[in-house]
């Protein structure tokens, strides 16, 4: 007969350490991809293994955006760390990998130079954590497996930036601050925060008040994306009013997440957008849109039209090809072409790069070389 499994709970102590007694664990099993090897108990203290998982963490676990976050909140003990020891007054992380390499990496000085709060190194004196007193060999597979499997449960991106607009209001916080507090570039905490008052403009002032739903929020989101920009222009964006100033390219976007049926339904109630059938299959799409905005402008008309965005897109791609071949196989148009940009660059030399003697002299070399070519070529 199997004997049941002990529940994890006692095998678990609270107990607050000093930073400085909290090991990485090399063998974290986000690291345990094709390339890698156990490392051994007695090396987990070793420096060189610790600066290793270290800088692991920083490359592929966006540890820096943690650590911006901690450098503004301190280290909050909403989730203790778990640890077990493994020699004396050492102890490695089973589960919080992240948040200790991100509270290491805290000093006097923030990301962006400014000075950390003393109250925010205060918190790093000792860390809130749980002592595993179990035996399992793989305890940090078991934790780590509960929180990102079966445990935490993400928020919607609707949540997050509603979270983010809430926070700004309350505290009167600034992009560049909200940001901070939640691990965020000034850029993404605006393209959150911008997308939030877009996505309510439309749920509140627009011909689709009784369709927008949450589902859409991440569509509104992308459009302030910096590959977005001309379908963000088109919509006339006020960034002082955080609001859009033109309803009807508004509506029009909308219409594109919510088509409507052409026809009404046979009891006469009113037509209702279908985001199932939504014109813009991916949020990522917006991008196709504004190259079509930027490059073809019939092929936009054709998709405000009805036609397909992917089969607008491929025309372009296909045009594109047709124009390279034609290129390739005109050697003297191609001339042509590259006279007329040679001209205009050589004409709008930058006289920053002309203040600097080595750029300088550099670009005098390459317009000699040129004068070379075209003194052959003369008669």
């Amino acid at each position: 007969m199997t004997q049941a499994m002990a529940p994890l709970h006692q095998h678990l102590q609270p107990v607050d350490l000093p930073l400085a007694q909290i090991y990485l664990d090399p063998n974290n099993p986000r690291f345990t991809d094709s390339d890698w090897a156990y490392i051994a108990t007695e090396h987990w203290d070793k420096p060189d293994v610790q600066e290793a998982a270290h800088r692991r963490l920083i490359a592929d676990f966006d540890v820096e955006k943690l650590r911006m976050s901690m450098e503004v909140n301190g280290f909050l003990p909403i989730d203790r760390v778990i640890v077990k020891q493994f020699a004396h007054d050492k102890y490695v992380v089973l589960e919080g990998n992240r948040r200790i390499g991100a509270a290491k990496l805290i000093g006097q000085y923030a990301l962006d130079g400014s000075a950390v709060s003393p109250t925010v190194i205060e918190s790093l004196a000792s860390i809130p954590c749980l002592l595993y007193t179990g035996t399992d060999g793989d305890a940090a597979w078991v934790f780590q497996g509960l929180r990102h499997i079966s445990g935490v449960a993400e928020w919607s991106a609707f949540n997050k930036a509603k979270l983010l607009v809430e926070q700004m209001e309350k505290d009167s916080l600034s992009l560049t601050q909200v940001g901070k507090r939640f691990g965020l570039t000034p850029h993404g905490a605006g393209q959150w925060v911008r997308g939030y008052y877009a996505f309510k403009q439309a749920r509140e002032a627009s011909d689709y008040i009784n369709e927008v739903d949450e589902r859409s929020y991440p569509y509104f989101q992308e459009l302030f994306g910096r590959s977005s920009a001309p379908v963000r222009e088109w919509l006339e964006w006020n960034d002082d009013k955080y609001e859009f100033t033109s309803k009807l390219n508004l509506d029009e976007f909308i219409s594109w997440l919510y088509p409507r049926p052409d026809t009404g339904v046979e009891d006469g109630t009113s037509k209702k957008g279908d985001f199932g059938r939504r014109r813009i299959a991916r949020r990522d799409d917006i991008r196709q849109l504004a190259v079509l905005m930027i490059n073809e402008k019939d092929l936009f008309e054709q998709f405000r039209g009805g036609t397909d965005l992917e089969a607008c897109y491929s025309l372009l791609l296909t045009r594109r090809f047709e124009e390279e071949a034609k290129r390739k196989s005109d050697p003297v148009s191609e001339l042509f072409a590259a006279v007329e940009i040679c001209t205009k660059v050589v004409g709008n030399v930058p006289y920053k790069a002309m203040k600097d003697p080595e750029t300088k002299a550099k670009i005098i070399e390459a317009l000699i070389k040129l004068e070379n070519v075209i003194s052959d070529i003369k008669p």
